[in-house]
C-alpha cells in the first residue's frame, strides 16, 4: 500500500511539474510575440514619419556625433531612460513612451508637438486622454539642456524617438537604429488630432491606415493589444 501510493505521489508530482513547464513554455512564447511586435510597432511609425517628414528634413545616422556640439546626445538620453527603468524600477515607461511617439507622428509627422502644452494643444484631444511619459521627456531635455555643448541642440522630436527606443529595448525588444535630426514643431493644435477613436469600424481604420501609407499588418500591430510585462 504505501509502494502504490509513493508511486501515485510521484506520477502527480511528475504531472504538475509538466504543466508548470507547459505554463512557463506559454508565457515565454506570449512574451517573445510581444517583443516582436514592440519592434514592429516602432517600424510601424518610423514608416509613418517617412510618410509625413518635411521634404527639407534631411535625417541622418548619428546626427550629433556627426555635426553638432553635443556629440554624446544619444548616451545622455540612454543613461537617463535606464535609470528610470533600473533605479526608479519603472516598466512602464515603454507603454507609455510608445503611445507618445504614436501620438506625435501620427499627427503632422514626429515634430514634439504632443509636448506643447495650451488649453487646445493637442495634448487636450479626446484621443491622446492618458498620455503618460511626460516626466520622462522633460528629465532628458533638462539634463542635455544644462551641458553647454548640448544646450539648443537636440530637439525634443529626437529625443521622444530615442528614448522610446531605449525603453523598448530596455524591456526586452530587439534594438533598431534611429534617424535623427529633426526639427521641433511650435504649432499643436487639438483640431489636428485625427487618431482613430477605439470604437472606430474595421473598415474604417483600415481607410485610416491606408491613408498613412500603411497596410493591415501596421494596423493590427499598432491597434493591437501588446503584452508588456516590466522586468
Amino acid at each position: 500500500m504505501i509502494l502504490v501510493t509513493g508511486v501515485y505521489t510521484e506520477l502527480i508530482q511528475a504531472k504538475l511539474i509538466r504543466a508548470q513547464r507547459g505554463r512557463e513554455m506559454r508565457r515565454e512564447r506570449c512574451i517573445l510575440f510581444s517583443l516582436l511586435a514592440l519592434t514592429a510597432l516602432v517600424v510601424s511609425l518610423v514608416t509613418v514619419e517617412a510618410a509625413e517628414t518635411l521634404p527639407e528634413t534631411k535625417l541622418t545616422w548619428h546626427y550629433y556625433k556627426l555635426n553638432t556640439t553635443c556629440r554624446y546626445a544619444e548616451a545622455y538620453v540612454r543613461s537617463q531612460v535606464k535609470f528610470y527603468w533600473n533605479e526608479l524600477k519603472d516598466g512602464s515607461i515603454a507603454p507609455k513612451l510608445l503611445r507618445l511617439l504614436y501620438s506625435d507622428c501620427f499627427v503632422n509627422g514626429c515634430d514634439a508637438s504632443i509636448l506643447l502644452d495650451g488649453p487646445n494643444s493637442e495634448k487636450t484631444a479626446s484621443q491622446n486622454r492618458g498620455l503618460g511619459g511626460f516626466a520622462l521627456i522633460d528629465k532628458i531635455k533638462t539634463v542635455l539642456e544644462s551641458r553647454k555643448e548640448c544646450k539648443g541642440v537636440v530637439s525634443c522630436a529626437d529625443i521622444l524617438n530615442l528614448a522610446t527606443r531605449d525603453a523598448v529595448h530596455l524591456a526586452g525588444a530587439p534594438s533598431y537604429p534611429v534617424l535623427t535630426g529633426r526639427k521641433d514643431g511650435f504649432e499643436s493644435n487639438a483640431a489636428s488630432v485625427d487618431l482613430p477613436s477605439p470604437s472606430i469600424s474595421w473598415e474604417s481604420a483600415l481607410a485610416y491606415f491606408k491613408s498613412k501609407g500603411l497596410d493591415v499588418l501596421d494596423l493590427g500591430t499598432l491597434l493591437g493589444k501588446v503584452l508588456l510585462i516590466p522586468k
